[in-house]
């Protein structure tokens, strides 16, 4: 089947304009023409096509929380909030997990980089078109216990590996792990890409940098004590970071209060970070957007992802790049494309994924309602060709 289209997202920074894809019934691209398809069985597509989209960062076991946490609050409000309201039925839980991993798919999404806390989203996983890499998450600041969770957290690594499931441990966040746990999750992760979520909150910078603050307290509100997550680097990334080996592949998620220093000691410290944006989180948990002019100025790999139904009304990486257009207009959809394709498909190694090349099976979006420059709207929708 032949495709044309006003643009050609390539997904890799590359954009074609009147321009055409042929693909076979397997979805596998035989051909790309830089120009309007001159076979009358050609299929005429009104905006642009994109490969399908890498949501890099999820947590689908959190679906049945959509609506329920209050907007705004801060994650020092959200976090309790969360853990106030997660323990519902069973079937209310599977039900939403199934329904938003068929609405990931029906938005473009091939691929998922999902926070994994329990087991409530392997059944859906191992039957979905999508493929999931877990991040099977640990978190917690008692040092007596870093063995004890870090057991709980390989057991639940090899359910998913048992049922031929990609996954690997990862860490929370530098303020919820204690040094202990960090050093087993290092080991056990070694060679392998991990995820971190990153200055998501001002408290965070405020807890490592002045030894206070909403994130400090709230900490201290879950009975830990302040002299067991008192850190010895005055910057919470490089804190996190100090664990694991300069070469390794680690998705440092969210950034909503990274600053320029932070990016340059990063990059200094560690050669193969990505950075990964979730403004729709952001907006709903803190009211901001991380500024993210800053990090195109040091060319960073940058990609997308949804966070959770806690923090989001939608599972869309289209509805991620929109919001930063509507804050940022000077980023060009082109660069969002390749944060939303390649660098995810890079990140995760997915070598079908990401590109428009011959050979590939990306899977192809139809990008609706662009404006007369191939840019993005408010009106802009996506829908599944392959």
């Amino acid at each position: 089947m032949m495709y044309s289209a006003d643009y050609l997202f390539l997904g890799d920074g590359n954009l074609l304009k009147n321009a055409s894809v042929k693909v076979n019934r397997e979805g596998t691209i035989l051909e790309i023409l830089e120009s309007s398809s001159n076979d009358e069985s050609a299929i005429k597509i009104e905006g642009g096509i994109s490969p399908s989209f890498i949501n890099c960062h999820c947590h689908l076991e959190l679906s049945h929380m959509h609506k329920k946490v209050e907007m705004h609050g801060g994650l020092h409000q959200f976090i309790p909030s969360l853990q106030s309201q997660r323990k519902v039925d069973q079937s209310t839980i599977d039900k939403a997990i199934q329904a938003w991993d068929q609405k990931m798919w029906e938005n473009g999404i091939s691929a998922v980089g999902d926070i994994t806390n329990g087991l409530d989203s392997l059944p859906t996983k191992k039957s979905s078109k999508i493929h999931y890499h877990n991040f099977i998450e640990l978190f917690g600041l008692r040092e007596a216990k870093a063995e004890e969770i870090f057991e709980h957290g390989s057991g639940v690594l090899e359910r998913f590996k048992s049922e031929g499931l990609s996954a690997n441990l990862v860490p929370h966040s530098p303020y919820a792990v204690s040094d202990p746990l960090y050093k087993m999750i290092a080991e056990a992760s070694r060679g392998k890409a991990i995820s971190i979520h990153n200055q998501e909150t001002k408290g965070e910078r405020q807890m490592f940098e002045e030894a206070k603050g909403p994130l400090q307290e709230m900490l201290e509100n879950f009975g830990n004590d302040p002299e067991e997550f008192a850190k010895e680097q005055s910057n919470s990334l490089l804190h996190a970071l100090q664990f694991f080996p300069e070469d390794q592949k680690i998705l440092l998620v969210h950034n909503t209060f990274s600053e320029a220093a932070d990016l340059q000691a990063a990059s200094n410290s560690h050669s193969n970070l990505y950075w990964c944006f979730c403004p729709q989180a952001n907006w709903y948990i803190e009211k901001t957007l991380p500024n993210i002019p800053l990090f195109l100025e040091p060319g960073l790999k940058c990609t997308l992802g949804t966070d959770s139904l806690a923090s989001n009304l939608e599972l869309s990486i289209l509805a991620e790049m929109k919001l930063i257009k509507s804050h940022y207009p000077e980023i060009k959809t082109n660069t969002l494309m390749q944060w939303a394709c390649a660098n995810g498909a890079e990140f995760f190694e997915l070598d079908d994924l990401g590109k428009m090349e011959i050979g590939k099976k990306c899977g192809l979006n139809h990008i609706s309602n662009l404006d007369s420059n191939g840019e993005i709207t408010e009106d802009s929708a996506v829908s599944r060709i392959i």
